[in-house]
């Protein structure tokens, strides 16, 4: 099966990334040695021996050299799978412009016939929307493709000081839009309450 991760690269100049053993907070992961990516255990636990495994990494450049993209390497070399690395890169800037050619970066370097998981913890304000974007290309464009996970790792402080970090699974946002176009579509008298049903199908009504 093809596999294929997504994460942003932090720029150097904004922090120095640090490794921890975030909690799984509404998933199951087996993975628990500190990682600075959190795309990294979920990697871990997903991928199989013969799996094809292509791991996009998105960043923004302001140096010829990333040493956060380097210490990504060094994480996906340290779990002993076989991986390409497509390393993503676009200018330093938030202009649309820019943002419609980090997108088609982003599905160009897509493929059909395969599972996806991507990580939106780091990144600029605006990357995760055009994360969402490409994502949701990938699975109505192109061929037997799946969504299989979103992840946010969330660090909270206490006195400056890291008290705990959490990793959420945040995928069911990613289908927020689906349930929108759903009821669009649909030929109801109360589009809203149909909407109301779809994200919480446990409830009374």
């Amino acid at each position: 099966m093809k596999r294929i991760y997504i994460t942003a690269i932090p720029l150097d100049s904004n922090f120095a990334i640090t490794p921890y053993a975030a909690e799984p907070v509404n998933y199951t992961q087996t993975t628990t040695r500190p990682t600075c990516y959190p795309i990294t255990p979920i990697l871990a636990d997903t991928a199989h021996d013969g799996d094809e495994i292509k791991v996009i990494a998105v960043r923004q450049v302001n140096s010829p050299r990333s040493e956060n993209l380097e210490v990504f390497r060094r994480e996906l070399d340290s779990l002993g799978k076989p991986y390409t690395l497509v390393d993503l890169t676009t200018p330093e800037n938030q202009q649309r412009d820019g943002l419609l050619t980090l997108f088609e970066a982003l599905t160009d370097a897509m493929e059909s016939d395969a599972c996806y998981y991507a990580d939106a913890t780091f990144g600029t304000k605006t990357y995760p929307l055009v994360l969402s974007s490409a994502l949701h290309y990938a699975e109505k464009i192109l061929d037997d493709t799946e969504v299989c996970g979103i992840y946010y790792r969330e660090l909270t402080r206490e006195s400056g000081q890291v008290k705990n970090a959490r990793q959420y699974d945040i995928s069911t946002l990613f289908t927020l839009d689906g349930i929108v176009d759903m009821a669009a579509d649909a030929e109801l008298t109360d589009k809203k309450a149909f909407i109301k049903l779809m994200l919480h199908p446990d409830r009374e009504v």
